[in-house]
């Protein structure tokens, strides 16, 4: 059963009627997660949501989205009243939000959540482990997502997302295996898929006008027959170590959709990005692990689905 309530701008909270159809998107990057939901409603009450701002959702007690209510409309016709929503997660709060330009010496965690996170609000968990960075510079026109992304991913090697609850989550993804796919699993169709275009083999990340290159290849890639390389100019001011985060994180990012296999299962929030999957199908020469880099939940005529992208363990997913 999913229980639906949206939160307006003065913090009174609006419980939504009978569902009758939703969709929850999850991924980790852009585009954010998003959602869709169909209600009916009752005749008189079309103001009521215009001051709504927040969106949140429960699946048998257990919460699975908070995030952004950008849209609503109020449809009538021979089917009756409905209230459809639309929205995405509280990534989007940071997305819409440009972030002041400015130069750090010397950027600590601290002073990127500081400036960039917590003024919308948002809580983050972990990231202890992210290094300083030495001369990090914020553009004019960038979003504060851009600038938190950036951050974590080139130089933490983390990527940012955001869980069912609106938290921000800075730690790497767990190694804890939640969903194993066999042929009693109630899959309705699968699809793998390979693509080598765009994988790199090896990046090399130069400082603009001083000595020193880092050079990071991909060993099991280069065997592969794979050969594409890549020269990145980073600011004298970036360090050894920020440089071969960089490098590190352009070839992991490469092969973000190198392997993707996907499958459609009967029932609801079977896995979240993120997490480890076991494909064990007879006769199928791609078993093995995988980790969910996007899950697709819905409700409508096709009944309870949850549609799994799943993507290698090492790629920045």
């Amino acid at each position: 059963m999913i229980r639906c309530w949206v939160t307006k701008g003065d913090g009174s909270v609006l419980s939504l009627p009978t569902v009758v159809s939703w969709q929850f998107n999850y991924g980790t990057d852009t585009p954010c997660d998003s959602f869709a939901i169909k209600c009916v409603w009752q005749q008189g009450q079309e103001k009521d949501l215009s001051c709504a701002c927040r969106f949140s959702a429960q699946w048998d007690g257990q919460r699975v989205f908070t995030g952004v209510l950008d849209e609503f409309a109020i449809t009538c016709g021979r089917d009756g009243l409905y209230l459809e929503l639309y929205g995405r997660g509280m990534a989007a709060v940071l997305l819409d939000n440009e972030a002041m330009p400015m130069e750090y010496q010397r950027a600590t965690r601290w002073d990127i959540i500081e400036n960039h996170v917590t003024p919308y609000g948002i809580p983050v968990v972990g990231g202890w482990q992210m290094p300083a960075v030495d001369g990090f510079t914020v553009s004019a026109g960038e979003s504060e997502w851009s600038v938190m992304r950036r951050y974590a991913c080139y130089y933490g090697g983390v990527v940012p997302r955001f869980d069912q609850f609106g938290q921000l989550l800075l730690d790497r993804y767990g190694d804890e295996e939640t969903l194993i796919i066999t042929d009693r699993t109630p899959i309705t169709n699968w699809e793998y898929r390979e693509e080598r275009n765009g994988v790199l083999s090896q990046v090399a990340v130069r400082r603009r006008s001083r000595e020193g290159i880092q050079w990071v290849s991909d060993s099991r890639f280069q065997a592969e027959g794979g050969c594409a390389r890549r020269i990145i100019t980073v600011p004298n001011t970036m360090g050894t170590a920020a440089m071969r985060y960089t490098a590190d994180y352009q070839l992991r990012a490469s092969r973000r959709g190198r392997v993707r296999m996907t499958a459609v299962i009967a029932g609801a929030f079977l896995a979240w990005p993120g997490q480890l999957v076991t494909v064990s199908l007879p006769g199928f020469g791609a078993n093995g692990r995988y980790r969910v880099a996007q899950a697709e939940v819905k409700c409508g005529q096709s009944g309870l689905t949850t549609a799994l992208v799943l993507g290698e363990t090492d790629s920045m997913i």
